[in-house]
């Protein structure tokens, strides 16, 4: 790997902090914290961790990512207070100071060679290091965002800024760490920083994992519980019409109990490991309209060899070819389940071309990779 140390150098120590735990993987940006640490640790990076607990941190959990990360922090929250601006969160309301003072003083005993912060709207922590190299990883656009939503008719959700406070945000940063290329360009727009992309993708696991036996169920959905999955699922419902397909679907989106699922599929609400789910259902289905980011339901879908189909906004920031991985809207994804159902050919198509994509995408972040533990090592 390029990014490996060279002999007589010391390894580069990198802290990363975050609002969100990197263990268990059991949500899209969770995966996406523990991936990126995982590569870098391969490569030769010391990580260390500081976990801001907004989600709460159990015993499993602490002790899950003790074992994990070359050394843990934990900082208590502080209850997020009101909105600063007018209709909208300012940079910093998410971002307590006693978190920055914590970074400061970990910068100060340990003495970083570089901090990675985790979301724009944590990236205050960055001012408290100013003699490190400071690496904001965005995950998503911020700015904006509830524009984005409404449009969709979704009620805004979770963190959301002008285009101009994210902008104010990726300036603090000496790189700024774009999950997909779209998206890139948005952050280039809004900041003069350098932005370097830096994907996801799990590991392969069709790749060294026996084939499963024969799954239970044609058609699979796994989600979590946010208003972009809903509004996606029930598109989906939408389009079926009277004629529904049998289908199952699973996770933390069976919580939201105002999902109505006229078509009665089977359900799947706790996933302690999701290779059960994968192992149950031959194709894995994405219906996304809207959002940001990458999808990391497509990727894992993708890497446990699964067929996918999807949105074009499903596969957002893919290098996807095949037109299963581009239906334009829900009926058309309707169209496409039809299809896999009745054509053996469109089956095996659909099957390569999801193998063909991962293993595509997967250099693609393990090059990104290897860039950024380069540059790690360069300090």
């Amino acid at each position: 790997m390029s990014g490996a140390p060279q002999p007589g150098r010391r390894a580069p120590r990198l802290l990363v902090v975050s609002p969100i735990p990197s263990h268990p993987a059991d949500q899209g940006n969770s995966a996406r914290i523990q991936a990126l640490g995982a590569a870098l640790m391969q490569r030769g990076v010391i990580c260390d961790f500081l976990y801001y607990a907004t989600e709460g941190l159990s015993p499993p959990q602490r002790a899950a990512m003790a074992g994990f990360w070359h050394a843990l922090h934990v900082e208590s929250p502080v209850p997020t207070g009101r909105m600063s601006h007018p209709g909208l969160w300012g940079l910093d309301d998410w971002c307590a100071p006693s978190l920055v003072e914590r970074v400061a003083a970990l910068w100060r005993a340990w003495r970083y060679d570089a901090v990675l912060v985790n979301y724009v709207w944590m990236s205050a922590v960055l001012e408290a290091v100013p003699d490190c190299f400071r690496i904001l990883d965005t995950h998503d656009l911020f700015g904006d965002r509830h524009l984005a939503a409404r449009a969709l008719g979704l009620d805004p959700s979770w963190f959301f800024t002008s285009a101009a406070e994210e902008g104010r945000g990726l300036d603090r940063a000496d790189l700024v760490l774009a999950i997909q290329a779209e998206e890139a360009g948005v952050l280039r727009q809004r900041s003069a920083r350098p932005v370097a992309v830096v994907g996801h993708m799990p590991p392969l696991r069709f790749l060294t994992a026996p084939e499963a036996a024969a799954p239970q169920h044609r058609f699979g959905y796994l989600g979590s519980a946010n208003p972009w999955n809903a509004a996606s699922v029930a598109a989906l419902e939408a389009a079926f019409g009277d004629r529904p397909l049998p289908w199952l679907i699973a996770g933390r989106i069976l919580r939201r109990p105002e999902l109505l699922l006229p078509s009665n599929p089977v359900r799947m609400p706790e996933v302690a490991d999701v290779a059960g789910f994968y192992d149950a259902v031959d194709c894995v289905l994405n219906p996304m309209t809207g959002g940001t980011g990458l999808k990391i339901k497509t990727v894992e879908a993708l890497a446990y060899g699964r067929p996918v189909l999807g949105t074009r906004d499903a596969f957002a920031g893919l290098p996807a070819e095949h037109p299963g991985h581009s239906a334009p809207d829900a009926p058309a994804m309707v169209a496409l389940m039809r299809e896999y159902l009745a054509s053996v050919a469109f089956r095996h198509g659909l099957r390569r071309a999801s193998r063909l994509l991962a293993l595509r995408y997967a250099a693609e972040v393990a090059a990104a990779h290897d860039a950024l533990a380069a540059r790690l090592h360069r300090l």
